[in-house]
C-alpha cells in the first residue's frame, strides 16, 4: 500500500484501520470524550446523532481532509474551543490558517537545530519545504525569499494531505566523514544516500507508476 493510500480516508466507510468501524464514529467519541456531557448533550434525539454522522462524514469526504489532519484538529480544539466546535470551526483546527513568516522563522530555526537531532517541527510541511529551499533558506532574510516560500509551503501541504510525501520527519542521517576517513561502506553510503533520493522523488515515481495521472 502507497503512503498516499494509507492517508486516504473515507469517513462512512468501515475500515480494518478501525477496527471496523467507520472512521466518523471514531470522531465522535472522540469529541464526546473531549467535551464531555456537552457534546451529547446537544443531541436531542439518536436521529441527531445519526444525522451529524452523515453530515459530517460527507463534509469531511469532500473537503479531502485525512485522518492526521483530524488528529491534529482534535488537540488544537482543546485550547481553541471551550464548547463543541461547528463543522466550520472544527475544520479551522485542522487546517489553520497559515502564518508564512512564523513557518520560515521555525523553518530556519529547526534546521539549525537539526544538526544536533534536536529539531521539533509544528507541520510536516514545514520541514519539507525547508528541504526542498536548501541552503537559500539560511542564507537569505524573509523579505527577499517570502515569494518563493509561500509557494514551496503551499506545495508542500498539499503534497502530505495527498500522500507524496510523508506526514512525519524522516531522522536526521549522520553525515558522512570525508572520502578516506570514512568507517561507512560504500554500500551503506549508497542505500543513506539512495533513501534520502527516494523520499524527495516520490511525486515522480508516483506519476510514472500511475501513467502521468
Amino acid at each position: 500500500m502507497t503512503t498516499a493510500e494509507q492517508s486516504k480516508v473515507i469517513w462512512l466507510t468501515t475500515s480494518p484501520r478501525f477496527k471496523n468501524k467507520k472512521p466518523i464514529d471514531y470522531l465522535f467519541e472522540r469529541l464526546d470524550l473531549l467535551y464531555p456531557k456537552r457534546w451529547r448533550d446537544q443531541f436531542e434525539s439518536p436521529g441527531q446523532m445519526e444525522s451529524w454522522r452523515q453530515c459530517w462524514g460527507e463534509e469531511l469526504d469532500e473537503q479531502g481532509i485525512t485522518f492526521e489532519e483530524v488528529k491534529q484538529g482534535l488537540k488544537r480544539c482543546i485550547t481553541m474551543y471551550d464548547w463543541p466546535p461547528s463543522f466550520p470551526e472544527f475544520i479551522k483546527a485542522c487546517r489553520p490558517s497559515i502564518d508564512y513568516e512564523r513557518a520560515f522563522l521555525e523553518a530556519v530555526e529547526q534546521m539549525r537545530l537539526r544538526d544536533n537531532s534536536k529539531d521539533r517541527w509544528s507541520n510536516p510541511a514545514i520541514y519539507w519545504a525547508a528541504v526542498k529551499l536548501g541552503s537559500d533558506l539560511k542564507n537569505n532574510p524573509y523579505q527577499s525569499i517570502k515569494v518563493r516560500w509561500k509557494e514551496a509551503l503551499d506545495k508542500t501541504i498539499e503534497e502530505v494531505r495527498s500522500g507524496i510525501f510523508p506526514s512525519t520527519i524522516p531522522p536526521r542521517l549522520t553525515a558522512l566523514p570525508s572520502p578516506g576517513r570514512s568507517s561507512v561502506s560504500q554500500e551503506e553510503a549508497k542505500k543513506r544516500f539512495a533513501e534520502i533520493h527516494e523520499i524527495l522523488s516520490r511525486k515522480v515515481v508516483g506519476k510514472t507508476e500511475g501513467g502521468g495521472a
